[in-house]
This record gives structure tokens, C-alpha cells and sequence, in this order.
């Protein structure tokens, strides 16, 4: 499957703009960071995107 060099620029910058949110929300970056990297992870570990994150995907 390919993907648009497109996309992928908006998907960069929807999380960009959601890790600013939760940032100026107050959560510290580094809680921020241990969340993207326990997701990459999981993602890595799996092979893809879970449609639908549960307990038992954790």
C-alpha cells in the first residue's frame, strides 16, 4: 500500500498540533514522549495500527 507524501505531511502536522495541545493542557513532555514511544511499540510489535486500543492489545 502506498501512501502520499501528503498524507503523510498531515498526519505529521495533526500531531504535532495534538502534542502542543497537550502540552500547553500541562502534560509534561516527557509523559509525552513515554506515550509515543510505548504506542511505537506496540505498533512495531504488532506490525500495524490497532483500529481499536484495549487491554488486551496492551
Amino acid at each position: 500500500m502506498s501512501v502520499d507524501l501528503t498524507e503523510i505531511e498531515e498526519a505529521e502536522v495533526d500531531l504535532e498540533e495534538w502534542l502542543v495541545e497537550q502540552a500547553e493542557d500541562g502534560i509534561p513532555e516527557i509523559v509525552l514522549v513515554g506515550l509515543l514511544r510505548d504506542y511505537a511499540d506496540d505498533i512495531e510489535q504488532l506490525g500495524y495500527v490497532p483500529r481499536m486500543w484495549g487491554e488486551s492489545d496492551r
